[in-house]
């Protein structure tokens, strides 16, 4: 309103003119907007109803909505010659920040969007903004305000409905999962335009009748504070912007920069298959180091790699190695500071005597430990962080195939898949997996997490972490089923198919089921055990083919010269392996040949929590060329060493004792080696201070070798062994198989020595051996491979 310069004794008890400023116009949607937008982002980072920093949030974003977006654009709006009442003044300050927090609790943290809870949380916004306006209307000491009714219901629903649009709009973007920042300052337009749209419709249909001529009134409040106030608390909302801002392009360039390193997150599933992530979207990680460079093309880091294994069957048994995580981070502490003081590293790698200088070791301190720091950013047990997926994922910079010729030396998809990651790009990601119930899942939630479904979240998870793959969604959806699914045979009788070929890093694969890479293409009898006559019968068959055996069977279940019960037993024999056949759907099969006597191997007992029972497995046996490839998409390649680690982590395996026995046996000696002093001691006991130290000194040390690079194979698979693995059922006695030395990385000595959990004997083994043997040679002097 204008300041005529008629003395304000005449106007006493009249309507007062009045006009409006554009510039106070301007300013006063300015103000609303910046308060709106940061009302949203704090909503947008609202995880859970529980949990302080999610109150805080909630509490935060009302104020913003209520004292800024609204209060604060009403006083920028009345301002001129308006006094006010210090009492009614504070009451609608107040006010629609507590309509406005009923509202926000009643919209609630979830991303399944409700058109009730929207109704109602919009519906009492812009009951809060039209009560916020007329309470500060019947705070003005010096006018008495008449009102036009169109005006006030047409404000109120201009209010209400603009409300609504603007949450709907917004919570089913941030449903989605694609409501980025200008997304969301759009509709932070709409809901400022709510409170700009509704103030200045009711002002338009107010007049202003003079209460008093005295201008100065000494119980209302000063127009200067009330801007002061108005000033700072908008302030306060584009420094919140602001800090949202940096901290969001920090985390996308540590994201960007992490790609480059191998990195450790943590995929964890609720019970609907839903991924947790930051509100940005971003999986929970640690890294572990800054690169891991191989010596050569046998020691890439891939699921083949011994220290791969390593670490996969440690996540299988994480309490094996939580006592030593105190030594661990002293040795790295230790490790650092002689890595600092020396020259150079280059002759000490070679010296395999130096167990300090052992970078295998190194390497997996650092695994654990970013384990450790990762379960701590979590606020979880190590115990509980999950285990290791079965593949690693090549992020950053890709390699081109013209700068390495080892890539390009690739011909089909199934190479890639087996070949190692670290070709696809700079960095390596690993993967913690697990699935949590209810109330775990509520409890991260309140900590600062969300739940999204994985299709919704898989692109922006790839995209912030430079993931090179494909099928990232469906890698997230098999990390899932991973999680849950132990992959391990239920009781009774299978037939199953055993076949192998020579891989180009110099070892064997083995084929196995695409969604359960530790076992075998099987499929079950409807049997529960194997008899002695069945066994007998079964021995007729050795070393038949499957082309062979199904006609056998066929003969034998409606010849007349043999008993009923030997009649339904080739005819169950029949129908599975005839089944087992389509299921492979691959002319390989049929040239496979029957292992006469049936092998034990662990299954599921008979509880939820009892220790595994034995299954029976029948089963077929063929050595397949070089460059066989697997026409079945349900069916892979995997490296041969790794599918008989596989073998050992079963829940309740008995080698779980006996390699933390070996874990202790080799970290021991290492870690109370040169015990620090008291205060050297109590620095690197710090959890993350001296990793961030040694991690910082490397960057800053030209000189310094990456102390991660291993340089020889786990001195933990070395040592020699002495087990009881899956057995035959011709004697009903266990097996102990001859001490193995594992020192040797060549396969050929571990076919022949091993069982690949107790799938084979040795003998049989050796047999294979000397077919493919026969069969390399054959195809060298033809010149075939």
């Amino acid at each position: 309103m204008s300041d005529h310069t008629v003395p304000w004794q005449e106007w006493e008890g009249r309507i007062v003119p009045r006009a409006f400023s554009v510039g106070y116009v301007v300013l006063s949607y300015a103000v609303s907007y910046v308060g709106a937008w940061t009302t949203l982002e704090l909503i947008n980072r609202r995880t859970s109803g529980r949990g302080l920093y999610n109150w805080y949030l909630l509490v935060g974003s009302s104020v913003s909505m209520g004292g800024i977006a609204i209060w604060c654009m009403h006083y920028i709006s009345n301002r001129a010659i308006i006094a006010y009442s210090p009492g009614y003044t504070a009451v609608s300050f107040f006010v629609p920040i507590t309509v406005l927090l009923v509202a926000f609790i009643a919209l609630g943290p979830d991303d399944r969007v409700s058109i009730i809870r929207v109704a109602i949380g919009g519906t009492l916004a812009g009951l809060a903004i039209c009560g916020m306006h007329y309470l500060g209307q019947a705070g003005i000491s010096n006018y008495i305000c008449v009102y036009r009714a169109g005006n006030v219901v047409g404000s109120a629903i201009i209010a209400v409905v603009a409300s609504i649009v603007a949450l709907s709009v917004f919570f089913v973007l941030r449903a989605a999962w694609t409501n980025s920042w200008w997304k969301r300052a759009l509709c932070a337009i709409i809901l400022a335009g709510a409170v700009f749209g509704m103030h200045w419709t009711a002002s338009i249909g107010t007049h202003y009748r003079l209460k008093q001529g005295d201008a100065s009134l000494s119980h209302s409040i000063s127009r200067d504070l009330t801007v002061i106030v108005v000033i700072v608390l908008s302030i306060t909302a584009c420094f919140i912007l602001f800090v949202f801002a940096i901290l969001a392009q920090r985390r996308r360039s540590r994201s960007a920069n992490r790609a480059q390193h191998v990195v450790l997150a943590s995929a964890i599933f609720d019970e609907h298959g839903r991924l947790l992530v930051t509100p940005e979207g971003l999986l929970p990680n640690q890294k572990i180091t800054t690169s891991h460079i191989e010596r050569s093309l046998p020691e890439e880091f891939g699921v083949s790699h011994p220290i791969f294994q390593w670490i996969f069957r440690i996540t299988r048994n994480w309490s094996s190695i939580s006592s030593l995580l105190p030594g661990m981070r002293n040795h790295l502490y230790r490790a650092s500071n002689q890595k600092e003081s020396r020259p150079t590293l280059k002759s000490e790698a070679n010296n395999e005597n130096e167990t300090t200088d052992d970078y295998s070791i190194i390497f997996r301190e650092l695994f654990c430990i970013a384990a450790a720091n990762l379960a701590e950013q979590l606020n979880e047990r190590l115990e509980n962080m999950g285990i290791l997926f079965d593949e690693i994922f090549g992020t950053g910079q890709e390699t081109s195939s013209k700068s390495n010729p080892q890539w390009a030396s690739l011909e089909s998809t199934d190479d890639i898949e087996n070949y190692s990651p670290a070709m696809l790009g700079r960095g390596q990601l690993l993967f913690l997996v697990r699935r949590v119930d209810r109330k775990e899942a509520e409890r991260l939630a309140a900590s600062g997490y969300r739940f999204a479904d994985i299709p919704n979240v898989a692109h922006i998870v790839a995209r912030s972490m430079q993931i090179k793959s494909n099928d990232f969604q469906g890698s997230l959806s098999s990390m899932c089923e991973y999680s849950s699914n132990t992959n391990i045979l239920s009781p009774g009788v299978y037939i199953a198919c055993f076949a192998i070929r020579a891989s180009i890093r110099g070892s064997f694969d083995v084929i196995v089921r695409k969604n359960a890479r530790n076992q075998l293409p099987t499929m079950r009898l409807p049997i529960d055990d194997l008899s002695n006559w069945q066994i007998a019968y079964l021995a007729q068959l050795d070393g038949f083919s499957v082309t062979a055996c199904l006609k056998f069977l066929k003969e034998n279940s409606a010849s007349s010269e043999v008993t009923k019960k030997e009649q339904s037993f080739a005819t169950q024999l029949y129908n599975v392996l005839l089944e087992l056949k389509e299921n492979i759907n691959d002319t390989f099969f049929d040239d496979a040949l029957l292992v006469g006597r049936p092998i034990s191997t662990p299954c599921y007992g008979s509880g939820g929590d009892a220790k595994p029972a034995q299954a029976t497995l029948i089963a077929f046996r063929i050595i397949v060329p070089i460059q066989f490839r697997a026409q079945n998409v349900k069916l892979r390649f995997t490296p041969l060493t790794f599918f008989r680690t596989q073998q050992y982590v079963y829940r309740h395996s008995p080698d779980h004792a006996r390699f933390a026995r070996k874990i202790h046996k080799e970290f021991g000696p290492i870690l109370n080696k040169r015990r620090l002093s008291v205060k050297d001691d109590a620095k690197a006991l710090k959890s993350a201070k001296s990793l961030r130290k040694f991690r910082r000194r490397s960057r800053m040390n030209p000189r310094m070798v990456d102390i991660s690079m291993p340089a020889e194979a786990p001195r933990a698979h070395t040592m020699p062994l002495n087990l009881k693995f899956w057995n035959r059922l011709s004697s009903g006695e266990p097996k102990t198989l001859p001490i193995v030395t594992l020192d040797n990385a060549s396969d050929i000595q571990l076919v022949e020595t091993q069982t690949f959990g107790g799938l084979w004997l040795a003998r049989r083994l050796a047999l294979m051996l000397e077919i493919l043997r026969k069969w390399v040679k054959r195809k060298a002097v033809r010149g075939s491979i």
